[in-house]
């Protein structure tokens, strides 16, 4: 049987993108910051997953526990959270090349929108996103990234997503 999800629609991984950088508070995005952001917005119910919750994240706890459970279930996160870079670099490269994207951002490893070039449908869609009223998704968008990414403190060990053992740290 043929089962459609977003996680593995080019499309809808375009429409997060600009979803995702256009409604945060955040001048421009970490791209691997971006990722995680990306994969909880497709998720958010693993958002209670995130342990220890960082203190960015802790007002939310509630909201994080009232998401509902999909009908599907993921055994293995950090895989899928593997899968879905392939989309969203190739998302990340088309947007620039259409340039709605900004290409010197990108070189700095960030990610940042050109709104000009935005089309009028295209910002209006986003205006009127159901999501944008989410109390996670405001979280997601507006606080994740404020959050340490790298190290044993890290999004990247607390989330479980992504590998952090052989990270540089700070000292």
């Amino acid at each position: 049987m043929l089962m459609y999800h977003p996680a593995q629609d080019i499309n809808h991984c375009l429409y997060r993108l600009i979803l995702i950088l256009k409604l945060s508070e955040k001048d421009s995005i970490n791209i691997e910051t971006y990722r995680v952001m990306d994969f909880y917005t497709l998720f958010p119910h693993l958002l209670k997953m995130i342990k220890p919750l960082p203190n960015e994240l802790r007002s939310y706890r509630e909201a994080f526990n009232n998401i509902k459970e999909p009908f599907e279930a993921i055994k293995n996160t950090k895989r899928v959270m593997f899968e879905l870079e392939n989309f969203q670099s190739i998302c990340i490269q088309n947007l620039i090349a259409k340039g709605l994207l900004d290409k010197k951002s990108f070189k700095d490893g960030r990610l940042k929108i050109n709104n000009e070039n935005i089309p009028r449908s295209l910002k209006d869609s986003i205006n009127n996103s159901k999501l944008s009223d989410e109390c996670w998704f405001k979280a997601i968008i507006n606080h994740l990234p404020d959050i340490s990414f790298n190290g044993k403190k890290g999004l990247k060990a607390r989330s479980g997503l992504m590998e952090f053992r052989y990270d540089l740290e700070k000292s």
